[in-house]
């Protein structure tokens, strides 16, 4: 499902208004077509979803997990972080690209309306640099989606265009000790009429450089490209972005470029192909005491070397994570050797090929578990196989299960200070006796959406509602749940859970919702 239902007019509205606000169907239902066509006439940014506040539940890992209309080039192995950090003049939401030497994650999404060939466009960008310096941002304007099996590096072309340090217009605030949000702006003229765009670092390769010289990561909370002489959204704009909502496969080649890719190599080219993570502590898993501490973890590794051969089109990417005492690049090091140690054993004891295994290691970037305790710090340190083989073509006789159901937490009205954002501070203890209801474990993602009662203006409500939201998410942040977050938001007076008409169905509409789903990965 799609949430937001009508992302396309708040879309729509925002660009209008220029002023940060998230618009729920009862908000804007009122519109008559003659000023929603008003608004079309005035809208001119062509990037759909440009703040990446809206958010679609991924059929493939069952979950909140990436914003709606945005694609990985490489989903089923490298596909880019969907993540939340509240930064001043930015959003709640942001994507993280990586820009290694050999391995680099892209998001692409197509426009709005195609550019017009030789009229001139101003991009801007909020965007941030996981390393010193200002951010580099590559954009490739494209007439189609780029997919492919693997993270390679793009090579510069005449499509490219770089946004970076001179291009800055001012600072925003820190998200992180050592990362800077900026918005940086550049004018440039399109050279053909391109429907798509991707975002990421490039490689030269007649310099045999990067196109942007640093590794590490990239920032990205909102884009927007507009006309600089102002002209009317094409007729065909809504269509366009309904189509691009309604996408749901966020993790898997879709089908019309699958087709393509394996026609003719003995799969059925309509075959989707299945993704799966197992998570292990490290390579001890293949002995008799990893398999014993582990039995789920090695029944599936099991599956695995029972049914690989070479050449049937199987992919595996083992990524390594670490948090040791020590800096970040030991860190680094010692979360890829945990990673390649594994990939050994699959290739000199299982017959696998180097081929068709990826070895990555995040170092300490990532922490699913609280690091104030020894127990946290300790699972921190494991490694993800995740396996991505196309899916037989025997037929299926049984019913494919169910999507688990999520599970919703309700963070009461009585744990804020009245009529504010902020939380009790004497009932801090309350609060933490329910966030320890959501389980530690792989696979949990969280989506956080405020709720208010009827009293008072809409825009005092959904703004009101946004607010505690993001508070509950910050508390969650400060406890070590930064890395399960994936949405927050508000939805005001818009969906009551009992009639406004009385004292307690009010308090009980006063609420903050974390959405806990058990995602498949």
């Amino acid at each position: 499902m799609t949430y937001n239902k009508l992302s396309v007019f708040e879309f729509i509205v925002q660009q209008v208004s220029a002023i940060p606000m998230q618009l729920t169907y009862k908000h804007i239902c009122f519109l008559s077509t003659t000023l929603l066509a008003g608004f079309f006439a005035r809208a001119q940014n062509l990037v759909p979803n440009p703040g990446f506040e809206d958010v679609n539940i991924c059929v493939e890992r069952r979950a909140p997990c990436s914003p709606s209309a945005w694609q990985s080039v490489a989903p089923e192995y490298l596909p880019f972080a969907y993540m939340y950090q509240p930064a001043q003049g930015a959003g709640y939401n942001f994507i993280r690209l990586e820009k290694g030497q050999a391995e680099r994650s892209y998001a692409q999404t197509r426009l709005i309306c195609p550019l017009q060939k030789g009229n001139t466009y101003r991009i801007t960008l909020v965007a941030a640099q996981d390393a010193l310096g200002l951010p580099e941002v590559d954009i490739r304007f494209d007439t189609n989606y780029i997919y492919k099996e693997t993270p390679v590096p793009f090579n510069v072309s005449e499509r490219s265009l770089q946004v970076n340090g001179n291009d800055v217009v001012k600072e925003l605030k820190k998200i992180r000790a050592h990362v800077k949000v900026y918005q940086i702006q550049k004018e440039f003229v399109a050279t053909a009429s391109y429907t798509h765009i991707l975002l990421g670092s490039f490689w030269n390769e007649q310099a045999q450089q990067p196109f942007s010289q640093s590794s590490g990561y990239i920032y990205i909370d909102s884009i927007s490209i507009v006309p600089v002489k102002e002209e009317p959204l094409c007729p065909q704009a809504l269509k366009v972005l309904d189509t691009l909502y309604a996408r749901r496969h966020r993790h898997t080649i879709p089908v019309e470029f699958f087709r393509k890719r394996y026609q003719g190599k003995g799969i059925s080219v309509d075959a989707p192909r299945k993704c799966r993570t197992i998570t292990v502590k490290d390579e001890s898993i293949f002995t008799a005491k990893g398999r014993a501490a582990y039995p789920e973890a090695s029944a599936a590794l099991d599956s695995v070397v029972r049914n690989y051969e070479p050449g049937n089109l199987v992919k595996i990417r083992i990524t390594g994570y670490a948090f040791l005492p020590g800096s970040h690049d030991y860190n680094q090091v010692v979360s890829t050797d945990k990673a390649r140690k594994i990939a050994d054993v699959l290739v000199y004891k299982n017959g696998f090929s180097y081929d068709d295994i990826t070895i990555d290691g995040r170092g300490n970037t990532i922490l699913r578990y609280d690091t104030a305790t020894a127990e946290g710090r300790e699972q921190n340190n494991y490694v993800e196989i995740e396996i991505c083989s196309p899916i037989p073509q025997t037929p299926v006789a049984a019913v494919a299960p169910e999507p688990p159901k999520p599970d919703t937490l309700v963070i009461p009205d009585v744990l804020f200070q009245f009529n504010s954002s902020e939380l009790n501070a004497g009932l801090y203890g309350k609060l933490d006796s329910l966030i320890g209801k959501i389980p530690r474990e792989s696979g949990i993602q969280l989506q956080l959406v405020g709720h208010t009662d009827n009293v008072g203006t809409d825009t005092y409500n959904l703004d009101l509602s946004r607010r505690r939201a993001a508070s509950v998410a910050e508390y969650l942040r400060e406890k070590g749940w930064e890395q399960y977050i994936r949405h927050v938001s508000g939805a005001g007076k818009t969906t009551p859970v009992a009639p406004n008409d009385t004292p307690e169905g009010r308090r009980r509409n006063r609420r903050v919702e974390i959405i806990i789903y058990k995602g498949s990965d």
